[in-house]
């Protein structure tokens, strides 16, 4: 295996044990993350609209 397929995995387990001890916590991350995007789509679509 190389080093990128062990991080990935390594990634994928940590996330998975982090929902698992945390769902509360996680679901926040996601919220937030989803607000983030969100905010982020909306400012370059009124940047597009003002050219």
């Amino acid at each position: 295996m190389n080093g990128k397929k062990i991080a990935t995995i390594l990634v994928i387990l940590f996330v998975v044990f982090f929902i698992v001890n945390s769902p509360k916590d996680a679901a926040d991350i996601v919220k937030s993350a989803q607000h983030i995007l969100a905010h982020g789509f909306q400012s370059v679509s009124e940047f597009i609209k003002n050219l």
